[in-house]
Parts: C-alpha cells; structure tokens; sequence
C-alpha cells in the first residue's frame, strides 16, 4: 500500500486492535493523517490518549518506515 493511500485509509481496515480502533473513535480519529496531523504535545494531551495505543501506533508505523511521521516539529 503506498504512503498516501494508507494515510488516508480508514483505521479499522489496517489491522489494528480493537482497543486501538475503539480509542481512536474516542478521540474522534478515522484515519491515521488525522493522527499525524497533529504535534506530539496535543497528541499527548487529547481526551483518550494512553501509552499503549501509542505504542501500537508506534510500532505499526516503525514497520512501515513512516515513524518520522509521529515527529513533527
């Protein structure tokens, strides 16, 4: 899947957890450039966020060298 059709396809359809999927409903993200959209500072502090679900993040993006992603100055 290339860069732009996987930043723009729903996260329910990319393989993530359940858990994963029911905290970005909560915190009212659908795909995952709604996620990277954001600097890690308001990330971090939206209603919703915990370390587990970043460390999903975190590892499915590692494994498709899109981590930078997460690191927006």
């Amino acid at each position: 899947m290339e860069k732009e059709e996987l930043l723009q396809t729903p996260i329910d359809r990319l393989g993530f957890s359940t858990e994963f999927c029911k905290t970005c409903s909560s915190m009212h993200f659908s795909t995952i450039n709604d996620i990277t959209s954001l600097v890690p500072e308001q990330l971090i502090n939206k209603e919703g966020f915990n370390y587990n679900w970043l460390g999903e993040l975190s590892a499915y993006l590692d494994k498709r060298g899109l981590l930078h992603l997460l690191q927006r100055s």
